[in-house]
């Protein structure tokens, strides 16, 4: 092996010559070049979701948005016809509860009076562990 420096002769394990001290090690001709189209960001921000949570929250807001109109167009088209309850099932059940369908004229004895008591009550049923 000979020195690119001085022409000096050194052996081939030799790393730096022994007359100027340049190093020996012949540079690499094989790397790879960087490609300037590639993106310099970490693989974690490549790849991201988050264009599917955006489609999904978007379909989300429009299914309630539509919900709402819908609701909103049958409680006035059922105000000009006064069918609410019959419309909206769940609005019925809230309507009887807060103003019940018995007449205000009702004539009670003298000395009585009407008390109502609402009662609610959940039965779950499980299997025993």
């Amino acid at each position: 092996m000979v020195c690119p420096n001085c022409r000096a002769a050194s052996f081939e394990d030799d790393v730096f010559c022994r007359q100027c001290g340049t190093d020996l090690i012949e540079p690499s001709t094989s790397l790879v070049p960087v490609d300037s189209t590639r993106s310099n960001l970490p693989a974690v921000f490549q790849n991201t979701p988050l264009p599917r949570i955006a489609a999904g929250m978007g379909a989300l807001a429009v299914g309630v948005g539509i919900e709402l109109l819908r609701r909103s167009l049958l409680t006035r088209m059922a105000r000009s016809t006064g069918q609410v309850a019959e419309t909206l099932p769940v609005l019925g059940g809230v309507r009887e509860m807060l103003k019940p369908q018995t007449p205000k004229s009702l004539k009670l004895p003298r000395g009585y009076e009407i008390q109502e008591t609402v009662v609610y009550m959940r039965r779950v049923i499980r299997r025993q562990d």
